[in-house]
């Protein structure tokens, strides 16, 4: 039953793939060899307006793939003008090796303004940190050794689901060098010290539910459906929050091992602005000028009495009244 309910998810997952433009581009790329692959995923990376216009279903198409688009992404990461979105891509995907060699390789630059963003992608996804090197990224990250509001939230948020000795130490460290983050990193410290289960389980659907609550922002809205790849053992869920001001999604990676999901990053991928509420009715507006007189259209009437001859008599009558 398992069996079948995973190939009817991968079935609704492929037939999802090829509904957009920029998922018939992929497609395309993957089909591709060696050079070809590579040359034609960097004109699809320096290209902002295709990948702009269709954020999510380029995320998932890339993730589909990752199997056959891992190696051309990882070869793009010395590209000064493609290895942005090849870092956010392979993030996404949440392969270690990947994530060390990204932290290995900082990028050349080539993005005013985003030069260190992509610590961002690579702290929100390096939920099993293994070197030492790893976690003095992270911490560098939620000290704000690199200089970027991103990078720090982000950090502070993946050392806080770690919850382990290691990674509240860290928090604490961070907490004296991190002002500006205090009221963040001791929400994170007081779920660290209530010692959660770790974010695994067979039911990815349930999990999922579990990293909402743990990574909550504001008002947990829902989660949408498990989008997986190719092979059906990486999944990706869209999480929903809602605050005062924003509407905020969040993504969510898993992987799959002897029958069990984990977490394996959680970042945020999309947000809107509210809009403030309407009134409830007008108030009237102002009044520029004083109404005009009213004007009386009908004829004058007579003010002095009416004279006329009644054989040798002069008769007067009254003015008419008024009606």
């Amino acid at each position: 039953m398992k069996k079948r309910l995973l190939v009817v998810a991968l079935l609704t997952t492929f037939a999802c793939a090829q509904q957009t433009p920029i998922r018939v581009e992929v497609d395309r790329i993957a089909a591709l060899k060696n050079a070809q692959r590579r040359q034609a995923l960097r004109e699809l990376l320096v290209d902002p307006a295709q990948i702009d216009s269709a954020p999510r279903a380029f995320r998932e198409a890339i993730f589909y793939h990752e199997a056959e688009l891992r190696p051309a992404l990882r070869s793009l990461l010395d590209d000064p003008d493609a290895n942005h979105v090849a870092r956010f891509s392979l993030s996404t995907i949440g392969s270690a090796g990947d994530l060390r060699l990204m932290i290995q390789h900082p990028p050349p630059g080539g993005r005013k303004g985003f030069t260190n963003r992509w610590t961002y992608a690579v702290a929100t996804s390096l939920l099993e940190p293994k070197s030492d090197e790893e976690w003095n990224f992270l911490r560098k990250c939620a000290e704000n050794h690199f200089e970027d509001g991103w990078a720090d939230y982000g950090a502070i948020q993946t050392l806080k689901l770690i919850a382990s000795d290691r990674s509240r130490r860290i928090l604490e460290e961070a907490a004296t060098k991190n002002e500006f983050r205090a009221k963040q990193i001791a929400k994170a410290l007081e779920y660290v010290r209530s010692s959660p289960p770790p974010l695994e389980g067979r039911d990815l659907v349930e999990l999922a539910k579990r990293v909402a609550l743990a990574a909550r922002i504001g008002h947990w809205v829902r989660n949408g459906p498990p989008f997986y790849d190719q092979a059906g053992d990486k999944a990706l869920v869209d999480i929903e929050f809602e605050t005062a001001e924003d509407y905020l999604t969040y993504t969510a990676t898993f992987h799959a091992a002897n029958g069990r999901w984990k977490l394996r990053g959680v970042r945020e991928t999309l947000q809107g602005m509210k809009l403030p509420p309407a009134p409830k009715s007008l108030p009237p507006p102002p009044q520029l000028l004083p109404p005009p007189p009213k004007i009386d259209s009908s004829p004058p009437l007579p003010t002095a009495p009416l004279m006329f001859m009644q054989g040798d008599v002069f008769v007067s009558l009254p003015p008419p009244a008024r009606r």
